[in-house]
This record gives C-alpha cells, sequence and structure tokens, in this order.
C-alpha cells in the first residue's frame, strides 16, 4: 500500500474507535470469543496456511501458532475485567481527608502493529487481542514475508463479526510500514529486529508516538553439574532448534557448569540433535524445516564459517542442504567457542547451539549478562533454589527453570525484555497497561473554604508548612508535639497580618 491509502486505513480506524470505545467489558468479551470460535473451527486451515508461507513444521504451527491466541481470548475474556477494575484510593495526608481518587483505565485510540513473519499468526494476534479488550482499534501491517497470514488474520476477525475498521491489515512492504508508523497513532507495536526497531522509533519521534518493542536476543542456557542427563539434552535441542531456530527466545548459547557429568551431556546432546529429521515442513514427521530465505540462511553460514574458522569445533551438522530443495540448514552443536565469536554475541536466528563449559556459577552469570541483549534465559538443574538465585542474577525480561520459549504463549504472564531487546511488555496485566491511558480522577467533598496551600501566602503560612512537617514527619514524638502546636497555633492567622 502507498502512504495515501495508509492514511486511509487509519482514519477508518479512528472512526471504528469513536464507536468501539464505548463497548463495555462484556460485548468486547463476546466479540472476542467469537473469535475463539471462528478460529476453533478454522484451525487447519491457518495452520496449513502457516506452513505453506514461512516453512514451519506442521506441528509446530498448531502448538506455537494458534494455541496462545485461543488461550489468549479465554484468558481476556474470564478475567479483563478484574485485571482492569477501576481502584479508588485515599491519601494518608489528614489536609487532603476529605479527596478520593479514582484511577480509571481508558482505552488510547489505534494501534499501529507491526508483525514479524517468524511468528506470524501467534504473535500479532495476541497483541491485537489485548489492544481491542481494552477498548482500542488496530491497524495491522505484517511482514512481507508473510503477508497471506495477515491477510488471513483480517479475515477471521471479519468472520468473527468485528466491526469494520475496529480491525484493519494493510500489506506491503518497509515503505508501508514507515507510513504506517508516520500516521496519527496512540501506540505502535513493533516486533523485529534492533535495526528495525531503531527506525520505528525515529520514525515515531516527529509525533511522540509511544512504542513497544520486542527486539533480537541472543538468550543463554546455564547449565547446573546436577542436572539430569538425557531429560536435559532434550530441552536444550528443542530450545535450540525449534522453528530452526528462528525465534527471538531461541537458546542461543548454553553454558555448562563444569562436572562429572559434562561429556556425557554434551553427548547426549549431539545424539538427540543428530536424530532431528530435516524435510519438507509439511510432512508431519519434519521437525526442523527451512529458515525462510536465501539471505538468513546466509547468515547463518558466515557464522558458523567464521567461528570454524576461529577455532569453534563442529560436533555435528554444520552443513546447509540444498539437496532438500530449500533454505535447509543442519541442526548444528559447537564447541570451542568463545565471547570473541560473533556465534556467542550475535544473534544468530537459525539451528545452531554454541556450547562454553564454564568453571562456576559466577562465571556463567556473568557471561550470560555479557551481552547486549536480554530477553529470556534458562537454568537447568532440579536445585531449585540455586535455580531461583542465579535467575535473579540475570539481566532479562523471563527466566525460565528448567523450560524455555513456553511462556511467550501463555497470556498470563508478561513478555519482554531489556537492554536491546526491547521497550515495554506484552501480556498479562502488565501487557494491557501499555494499551490503556491510566487516568487519575480526584473528588473533593469539601464544599468551600480555602485550602492551607492556595494564596495568599505570608509568614505564618510558612510557620504552618513547617508546624505540619514536622507533625506528619517528625522522628520523635516531642517534635510531633511542637510541630503540632505550630501548625494549629498558625492556621487560622491571616497570611497577610503584618506583613
Amino acid at each position: 500500500m502507498h502512504a495515501g491509502q495508509v492514511e486511509e486505513a487509519v482514519a477508518g480506524a479512528w472512526r471504528a474507535f469513536d464507536i468501539w470505545q464505548m463497548t463495555n467489558f462484556a460485548e468486547r468479551s463476546k466479540m472476542v470469543m467469537s473469535f475463539h470460535k471462528v478460529l476453533e473451527k478454522h484451525a487447519d486451515e491457518v495452520a496449513a496456511l502457516i506452513t505453506a508461507e514461512v516453512g514451519k513444521p506442521v506441528v509446530e504451527a498448531y502448538m506455537s501458532e494458534l494455541t496462545g491466541p485461543l488461550d489468549t481470548c479465554v484468558y481476556l475474556a474470564e478475567n479483563i475485567e478484574t485485571l482492569l477494575k477501576e481502584q479508588t484510593l485515599n491519601f494518608a495526608n489528614p489536609l487532603l481527608s476529605s479527596k478520593q481518587s479514582s484511577i480509571v483505565f481508558d482505552p488510547l485510540g489505534v494501534i499501529g502493529i507491526i508483525s514479524p513473519w517468524n511468528y506470524p499468526f501467534s504473535i500479532p494476534v495476541m497483541n491485537m487481542l489485548a489492544a481491542l479488550m481494552t477498548g482500542n482499534t488496530v491497524v495491522l501491517k505484517p511482514s512481507e514475508k508473510s503477508p497471506l497470514i495477515g491477510l488471513k488474520i483480517g479475515e477471521l476477525f471479519e468472520k468473527a463479526g468485528f466491526p469494520r475498521g475496529v480491525v484493519t491489515v494493510i500489506t506491503g512492504d518497509r515503505r508501508t510500514g514507515e507510513a504506517l508508523t508516520k500516521c496519527k497513532l496512540s501506540r505502535i507495536i513493533f516486533t523485529g529486529s534492533v535495526a528495525g526497531g531503531a527506525s520505528v522509533m525515529a520514525q515515531a519521534a516527529p509525533n511522540i508516538v509511544p512504542v513497544s518493542m520486542e527486539l533480537g536476543g541472543k538468550d543463554p542456557a546455564i547449565v547446573l553439574p546436577d542436572a539430569p542427563i538425557d531429560w536435559t539434552a532434550k530441552g536444550l535441542v528443542w530450545g535450540a532448534f525449534t522453528n530452526a531456530g528462528q525465534a527471538c527466545a531461541s537458546i542461543e548459547r548454553v553454558y555448562i557448569i563444569k562436572g562429572k557429568n559434562t561429556d556425557k551431556l554434551i553427548e547426549r546432546i549431539v545424539y538427540h540433535t543428530s536424530q532431528l529429521r530435516l524435510g519438507q515442513p509439511t510432512n508431519p514427521d519434519t521437525e526442523i524445516g527451512p529458515v525462510i530465505d536465501e539471505q538468513q540462511l546466509l547468515k547463518i553460514v558466515d557464522q558458523v564459517e567464521k567461528a570454524k574458522a576461529e577455532g569453534a569445533k563442529i560436533l555435528c551438522g554444520g552443513n546447509r542442504r540444498d539437496d532438500l530443495g530449500g533454505y535447509f540448514f543442519e541442526p548444528t552443536v559447537m564447541t570451542d567457542v568463545n565471547h570473541k565469536m560473533d556465534i556467542m554475541t550475535v544473534e544468530t536466528f537459525g539451528p545452531v547451539m554454541p556450547i562454553m563449559i564454564v568453571n562456576s556459577e559466577d562465571e556463567a552469570v556473568m557471561l550470560a549478562n555479557d551481552s547486549e541483549y536480554g530477553l529470556a534465559a534458562s537454568v537447568w538443574s532440579p536445585n531449585l533454589r540455586r535455580c531461583e538465585a542465579i535467575a535473579r542474577d540475570l539481566n532479562t525480561g523471563t527466566v525460565l527453570m528448567n523450560d524455555c520459549l513456553f511462556s511467550h504463549a501463555s497470556p498470563q504472564v508478561p513478555w519482554g525484555g531489556t537492554k536491546k531487546s526491547g521497550i515495554g511488555r506484552s501480556h498479562g496485566q502488565f501487557g494491557l497497561l501499555d494499551l490503556v491511558n491510566i487516568k487519575h480522577i480526584c473528588t473533593d467533598s469539601a464544599g468551600g473554604g480555602n485550602r492551607v496551600w492556595w494564596y495568599p501566602y505570608g509568614q505564618t503560612r510558612v510557620k504552618v508548612a513547617q508546624g505540619g512537617i514536622k507533625l506528619l514527619h517528625g522522628s520523635n514524638i516531642l517534635t510531633k508535639f511542637k510541630g503540632m502546636i505550630e501548625f494549629v497555633g498558625n492556621l487560622f492567622k491571616n497570611p497577610r497580618a503584618g506583613g
């Protein structure tokens, strides 16, 4: 779409907002559960489209793309009124005893969502559902690498009965996305690369449009010496290679704390990796499909070859597979790596697991935090006390103990990162707060009379202030008593008398 069409779409979303914002939670919940019904009915069709357009194995198309949105519908419909219930607050200061405050949550307006190709259905739909349930309207710009899925999303919301303009899908390349970011929006939600996020911030800055961004990751896994060998190996392998490693929260570096089982653990990681089946994603037996395109494949190849030249050792995989008829790369396990290598510091976004053996928990934490990213991390051990201690030291938005990745599909918990992994949160109560205006409304039941902080000023008003501070915040009873005398003694005097 050209810029004029994008502006027209946003204008239509603003017109729809005038009516949609007036609907109550019950009406919105009914619409969201209608979408839930439509999605469940068309689940096979949607999964097949995801597999065809982005090459995601069919099992993952169901489990990583559909379960999160379906769960989100139910979670929001059942809990939205509680999560955004108006709050009543009272002031502690007795001078404000006639006042009562309410905190209300108003919809913002039109939310622009720019979504990625790696999770082309679940990421935008979960964000859209939250925006709609808070009373906003949405303009979605899907990745140019997955436009058909974006159009399908719009079709499903239409089938669910959402009014015209409440959900709008615009397709196109980066110029379309740029046009959207320059429109009158209430917030932009962007998921993509760090470079893309920087561009979105710059484009939105002239209009002071706030942004929520989930960007890159180089997510670490820390494995303690007592971690169960085979079970941990299976978890790490899935975390590194699901969606061919094309997840912001993929395990992209592993720190194994040296112990008696270190070699056995690496052996099992290599074994389970070598058993993974590459192939066409439409085959239900396929576990690793292609990466998205030639550009991404070349990036993976370059990182692996560079690491080899710098001394890394490949234990399995390491090759592109042109014979499979697509952009395939073998799931790869590497050792003898270090933080001078791009493979340990630059996001790979491919099926590669580099492993470092370290000597202590402190070293593992130091290396895990030695990154410009801070999205997620995982810690592996049956000793949950030690896991939690490590988790609290990691500079990330999420830490999972004895699992990985899954929480993005859980609508109850917040998702987002630190450092260059993004700004803001999605999902859960904290994600909802990014989509509303948190408004303070204060009422005063006292009719008439002056306020002690109003004009006029004068020396007696200074003494009132001094006495009030001693009365309310004095360090001992005597100070508080003196403050009370000074406060009351000057409260009713004319501030301008004698001055």
